[in-house]
């Protein structure tokens, strides 16, 4: 919007478990969001995976990652205002390990320099001790094969590369001794926290197993079943309930919206295309199947209204047709 007045802020963590992805994406672009909504939009980018999470750090700095967002937060608060945007009414939004990074905030700063928060398809029950990242760092320091100050960045992300095929299960990197499920807020903080996943979570990752075969089985939809409970909804209601022992304002949804002719449902990021983006980005899309474009437009009106009105005063979305609210 136009920089005169002062209007609430959101801003954008991306997600990509912490190795791929980048705030200056075009299925990330925040115009329609913005102008609709009538909020000043930010969106971020920040070192990932090894150059992010390396431990120990290249720099000296633990998890340097997770450094830049909150850089990035402190930048919103000293400079949104030339932008139309109140600082003091900021929510941060971040999707899959967006939204973890968001609960790693929670998790490490008693005051946060946000007063809102929506974390979608969190995986928050992942943590990385500091016991499983010296093995990462001893994997990746064989597989760089030289001392880090000597190596190139090619040679880095093929590094990255070896240890993300050795860990293929949960997060190869990211934050480092942060607890997303137990957040250290202080209580007097006094958050608005909005948590949602989808209600197949788990589908695309069920589907990955394949290796290019069919997905869509029973066996299939009893894995993503599990799966969504257990690395999904299950932590998220944990972490809700959580906060809600801290004195924050919580709810949580489920995102039900199952695209006509898509055989993966509800599926991890679901909802992006509601939010953020346009039409030429993510028409054609295979998780959107032959959904009819008005539909999307339809939900996606009303998802970015619902955003925006949370981040205006923190009003809690009512259910729709596509939300259904858990907690």
């Amino acid at each position: 919007p136009e920089p005169a007045g002062k209007r609430p802020v959101v801003v954008w963590i991306h997600g990509g478990a912490y190795v791929t992805g980048g705030g200056e994406e075009a299925w990330y672009d925040t115009a329609r969001l913005a102008e609709e909504g009538d909020v000043v939009a930010v969106t971020i980018t920040h070192r990932l995976g090894a150059f992010g999470y390396f431990s120990p750090a290249p720099c000296g700095v633990k998890n340097p990652g997770l450094e830049d967002q909150l850089a990035a937060l402190a930048w919103v608060q000293r400079n949104i205002a030339v932008f139309g945007g109140d600082p003091e009414n900021v929510t941060v939004f971040g999707q899959s390990a967006g939204g973890h990074a968001i609960a790693s905030i929670l998790g490490t700063c008693e005051r946060p320099l946000f007063r809102r928060a929506i974390l979608q398809s969190a995986p928050v029950g992942m943590t990385i001790e500091q016991e499983d990242a010296q093995i990462r760092a001893r994997e990746f320091s064989r597989a760089l094969g030289k001392p880090l100050l000597a190596a190139s960045a090619e040679e880095m992300l093929a590094a990255q590369g070896r240890v993300l095929a050795a860990f293929n299960r949960g997060l190869a990197f990211g934050p480092v001794g942060v607890d997303t499920l137990k957040p250290a807020v202080h209580p007097d903080a006094r958050l608005d926290i909005l948590i949602t996943w989808t209600r197949d979570d788990a589908a695309p990752f069920v589907a990955l197993k394949h290796r290019g075969n069919a997905y869509g089985g029973p066996v299939d939809k009893l894995a993503t079943r599990i799966g969504t409970r257990l690395h999904f909804s299950g932590p998220c209601r944990t972490l809700a309930a959580n906060l809600q022992s801290r004195h924050q304002r919580v709810a949580a949804y489920e995102i039900a919206w199952r695209p006509q002719g898509c055989r993966y449902g509800a599926c991890h990021c679901i909802e992006l295309p509601l939010l953020l983006g346009s039409r030429s980005v993510w028409q054609g899309a295979p998780m959107l199947g032959n959904a009819p474009w008005t539909e999307l437009e339809r939900f996606g009106r009303q998802a970015r209204a619902l955003w925006a009105a949370f981040a205006f005063s923190g009003e809690f979305p009512r259910p729709t047709a596509w939300l259904e609210r858990r907690v």
